[in-house]
């Protein structure tokens, strides 16, 4: 009897042992075991931790000595305005802001330097630069800026593309839909720079010349030409008849009529 006591004396006293052994071993920095349904953004990427870190390749690929990797991540909420900017971590591409601006959404990354882009197209792309600490919660306040028409968006960073990992360990960022790129828009004068001229003429199908372009009447014979506001030169002409041309000043708003009978040629002398 005495025997068995000092034997679960033994296993107590082994047992409290191993716990205070690894309680020293996780105040010294050792990483804690992977928690299972909080996923982390790295390389392109968002892993399940429970399959560790570096999973596919060493950690000298890395850009940075992250450690741990996936047990004390950090976590980014965003509030970036217009929330379907894109969101580039590092050069490669998480989604949108608006997976990651809820009270309940953040974008986790392992702790360290990171760069984050927002990128939309009609706005200047934004970077910033962030030192993430372990198991730190931080917001990021951005409004991005319109750009003026004419200007166009500073493509984002794009990193090198790095090997896929095993099937079942990551998932790929969600891609927001694309929209139809509209047709640049042709610039024309304001109505209110145009005049327009009406011109009779006898006989009505003699040829007409405005600025050296021809015109052909379709309303009898009347024929009514819009043009910008100024002088214009009209030439009408037509074979036995003797040649027209005058200039006219076209006034925006307004129609200026112009009537012309042609004269016969006279006989040869």
């Amino acid at each position: 009897m005495r025997r068995k006591s000092y034997l679960v004396v033994f296993l107590i006293a082994l047992a409290m042992a191993a716990c205070s052994l690894a309680t020293a071993g996780v105040q010294r920095g050792h990483p804690r075991p992977a928690k299972r349904g909080v996923v982390v953004f790295v390389g392109g990427y968002f892993y399940d931790p429970f399959f560790g870190p570096y999973p596919w390749w060493p950690r000298v690929g890395w850009p940075h000595p992250y450690y741990p990797l996936f047990d004390e991540p950090a976590e980014l909420r965003l509030q970036v305005t217009p929330k379907d900017a894109a969101v580039y971590v590092d050069g490669y591409y998480a989604g949108v802001v608006d997976d990651f601006d809820g009270i309940f959404q953040r974008l986790r990354l392992p702790p360290g330097p990171h760069e984050l882009t927002f990128f939309l197209q009609g706005f200047r792309t934004a970077h910033q630069r962030l030192y993430l600490a372990p198991n730190s919660d931080s917001k990021v306040r951005l409004t991005l800026e319109r750009l003026a028409p004419g200007e166009m968006s500073a493509p984002p960073p794009v990193a090198a593309p790095v090997p896929p990992p095993p099937p079942g360990t990551a998932r790929s960022p969600r891609t927001p839909p694309r929209l139809p790129v509209p047709p640049p828009a042709i610039a024309t004068p304001p109505a209110a720079e145009f005049g327009s001229v009406s011109i009779r003429v006898q006989p009505a199908d003699a040829d007409v010349t405005i600025d050296g372009e021809r015109w052909t009447g379709s309303e009898g014979d009347r024929l009514v030409v819009q043009l910008a506001e100024g002088t214009h030169r009209v030439e009408i002409q037509k074979p036995g008849f003797r040649r027209f041309s005058t200039e006219i000043q076209v006034r925006r708003g307004e129609t200026t009529p112009l009537n012309v009978s042609l004269s016969p040629e006279g006989p040869p002398r």
